[in-house]
């Protein structure tokens, strides 16, 4: 799958593991939400490592560039 292909329900929140990560997270609200609709297209592993990036201080397009080097999708 692409990574540009949205899923029919992406509109939708992710249940389980990686919303329970993401919502724990203790990240801003609005950084929350935009990793909710990235969780759709990336593994947990993935969005693991960019919450810990972002926890440092990092933006999100940095943590995901960094994420995409060490991690992949």
């Amino acid at each position: 799958m692409p990574y540009h292909y949205k899923p029919k329900n992406s509109n939708k929140p992710p249940v389980g593991a990686k919303a329970n990560i993401i919502n724990r997270s203790g990240l801003h609200h609005t950084q929350k939400a935009r990793m909710l609709k990235h969780s759709h297209h990336h593994t947990k592993k993935h969005l693991e490592f960019m919450i810990g990036k972002m926890k440092q201080g990092h933006t999100f397009a940095q943590s995901h560039m960094s994420a995409m080097d060490k991690i992949g999708k």
